[in-house]
């Protein structure tokens, strides 16, 4: 008879069971998951608040130049929901010429163009891009809103309203943002009733 070897004795064997193994992949597959949709879900935030402050930063730098050159301009020549030409006198910083604000549906752009006195352009930028909804509103000295189609439009402009609204794919959402109610008044230029 054999003597069996203390050393390798069935109790000195220590070892998981499958049914251990099986439960611990289980539940590690379940942190492994949790982990991955949280990181998902933060990730899709981040993107999120990125397109959310490329659009504030855009509108901010739209609304500050149409503010600055609103404000400096002394007549409108062109004011259609979509167009605006107005001219800027000579002892401003782009000493005269115009600046033509305009919206461009079909891609969803709206830009900024100046020309000098001399009709030559000098800058041709993208203000804001992905627009889904674009107008201009013009406005009486006593605050009335005017309509595009009347003769007189032209002549009885003192504010120019935008509104807008920016949207940004993030996702399988979209971030938007409005610009409600942007109203400037032109300072400098008189108007007849």
């Amino acid at each position: 008879m054999k003597r069996a070897n203390p050393s390798f004795s069935k109790s000195s064997y220590r070892a998981y069971t499958l049914v251990e193994l099986i439960v611990a992949t289980g539940l590690l597959s379940i942190v492994l998951v949790s982990m991955v949709g949280t990181f998902m879900v933060f990730a899709s935030g981040s993107k999120g608040v990125a397109a959310y402050t490329e659009m504030s930063q855009q509108s901010r730098k739209a609304l500050e130049l149409f503010a600055r050159d609103i404000r400096a301009a002394e007549d409108v020549t062109t004011a259609t929901q979509y167009d605006l030409l107005i001219q800027i006198p000579e002892d401003t910083y782009y000493g005269g010429g115009t600046v033509q604000y305009t919206f461009d549906s079909e891609f969803g752009i709206y830009s900024r163009i100046v020309r000098d006195k001399f009709d030559a352009v000098t800058s041709n930028e993208i203000l804001l891009d992905g627009v889904a909804q674009f107008t201009f509103g013009f406005f009486d000295p006593l605050g009335q809103p005017l309509d595009y189609t009347q003769q007189s439009l032209l002549l009885s402009v003192k504010s120019v309203q935008i509104d807008a609204e920016m949207v940004r794919g993030v996702s399988l959402t979209e971030a938007t943002d409005y610009i409600i109610s942007a109203r400037f008044m032109m300072r400098n230029r008189p108007v007849t009733e």
